[in-house]
């Protein structure tokens, strides 16, 4: 298959949260995610073929026969089919989506290194094709073969640009910062999230630009969000450490707020959840 050989693929990862006192999931900003596969499938010419509500429409129906009273991660993709190789061949277009399970659970501590690998930022990184992941594959290894969790990435200009599937953010007096797209990060819509609470429900000042590696030395924290994972806390970069012991960290408040927005306990935001029915 083409996809198989080339990466000729687009995806995404979304979660749907189960509302225990309602017995119900809702759908995270499935408009958002939507909206991102459509600009990836793009990028390797692939038609979706699918509306936003018959988008929405399959995943309920997935989840429901499926029947999986916790949280839920989703993972549509959209991949070309043709069989045998051939890089520019024309070829038909498949779509999967599948759901799995994925208990709620506290945020993760990370050991973390720089790695060699290097985002690109001429744009063909911007995009979720699985291709283009290779590249957190290899960086995550990187890391591993090091004994760290998880590997930061700088881009090719040699910015800070994101960790190997998650973006970063890090605090300094009170003001949050994070790599600009610019640097090749993933516009990440759990990065965008928190970017917009931090500003609109904490009032904190949020800064995206081009930072090196040295920021995160004069960091007082560092953390990395991610659809899957949500706010994922860093405990050690490289032999620089932070601490995890305040209560008051901004990590730990934006876990608390998302997560607050995420189980329907903040209506403000209730138009960023969409009803499985």
């Amino acid at each position: 298959m083409q996809a198989f050989n080339y990466g000729t693929a687009a995806f995404e990862g979304m979660k749907a949260y189960y509302h225990e006192d309602k017995k119900k999931w809702f759908i995270f900003r499935p408009d958002q995610y939507y909206q991102r596969l459509l600009k990836s499938c793009s990028m390797i010419d692939i038609d979706l073929g699918l509306s936003l509500d018959q988008f929405v429409g399959i995943i309920s129906k997935l989840i429901k026969k499926n029947n999986l009273r916790t949280d839920v991660y989703i993972r549509p993709l959209a991949y070309r089919s043709q069989k045998g190789v051939g890089l520019t061949r024309p070829s038909a277009c498949g779509v999967s989506i599948f759901v799995q399970d994925l208990p709620h659970k506290s945020g993760n501590q990370f050991r973390c290194c720089f790695v060699p690998q290097q985002r690109p930022v001429d744009g063909s990184y911007s995009g979720k094709l699985t291709g283009n992941y290779l590249l957190s594959y290899l960086s995550h290894r990187s890391a591993q073969k090091r004994g760290f969790d998880v590997g930061i990435l700088n881009s090719a200009n040699g910015y800070l640009s994101e960790a190997s599937i998650m973006n970063i953010f890090f605090v300094r007096n009170g003001a949050l910062y994070t790599p600009s797209l610019d640097c090749g990060a993933l516009a990440g819509n759990t990065r965008r999230s928190v970017i917009q609470l931090s500003r609109e429900v904490l009032g904190v000042r949020v800064h995206e630009g081009k930072y090196r590696r040295k920021s995160l030395d004069e960091a007082d924290e560092v953390f990395f969000t991610g659809t899957g994972s949500g706010v994922n806390f860093v405990k050690q970069i490289e032999k620089k450490k932070y601490s995890l012991r305040s209560k008051n960290r901004l990590a730990v408040q934006l876990d608390q707020v998302l997560g607050d927005v995420c189980r329907g306990r903040d209506s403000s935001y209730s138009d960023w959840l969409v009803e499985v029915k």
